[in-house]
């Protein structure tokens, strides 16, 4: 039903980018994580993160409400363990009927076709982070996917423009799509200004 694309790099010597793309029964899932700098635990929260929608997801009704929970469980079970640093997340799930999803942080899931760019995560709390134990997920929804959807960390998203990604997302191997889009934030020593996570996800 989808194809689908992922690549993540980090921007220096530790990774605290998570991301990952799964099948849940008939639905699509597509989680990026980043954790939170300057607090010790960002990587393994946003790892956290990431493996408990892999584990947890199937055991719940997918809707908005519980996706919501879910990630507000996840975020009050880490502060409650004292285990964890902080994260951003995204998480989407794709089915045939439409998307749903929910978020928390500066990553984002944006909607890149013919029509334009529509930004799923616009009204998401950018803060607390998840692990905090008082972040706020913002749900968000939408018809069936028509174009190419992008769920990528600030790696990417804060240094370079949607018109340039957008530019860059219309080649029909997404493989080199994400070459392409890494190739706008590498610098030419070829290093990055941060971890860039990216997944990509298009109707066959």
């Amino acid at each position: 039903m989808f194809k689908t694309a992922k690549r993540i790099q980090a921007g220096g010597s530790e990774l605290q980018d998570s991301a990952d793309i799964f099948w849940c029964g008939s639905n699509l899932v597509l989680v990026v994580a980043d954790g939170a700098g300057g607090i010790s635990g960002g990587a393994k929260a946003a790892q956290f993160v990431v493996s408990s929608f892999k584990k947890r997801l199937a055991s719940i009704v997918c809707n908005l409400e519980s996706l919501n929970k879910l990630l507000t469980s996840i975020d009050r079970e880490m502060a409650a363990s004292g285990a964890y640093g902080e994260t951003t997340c995204v998480v989407v799930v794709l089915s045939a009927t439409g998307i749903i999803g929910t978020s928390v942080g500066d990553s984002g899931a944006l909607i890149f076709s013919n029509s334009g760019i529509t930004n799923q995560t616009a009204n998401q709390a950018r803060r607390p982070f998840v692990g905090s134990g008082q972040s706020t997920p913002v749900g968000f929804s939408d018809g069936p996917l028509n174009g190419t959807l992008l769920v990528a960390s600030d790696g990417l998203l804060k240094y370079t423009s949607r018109e340039k990604i957008a530019a860059a997302i219309n080649a029909d191997n997404l493989d080199s799509v994400t070459e392409d889009l890494f190739a706008l934030v590498k610098y030419p020593s070829g290093a990055f200004p941060d971890d860039v996570s990216v997944l990509l996800a298009r109707n066959r």
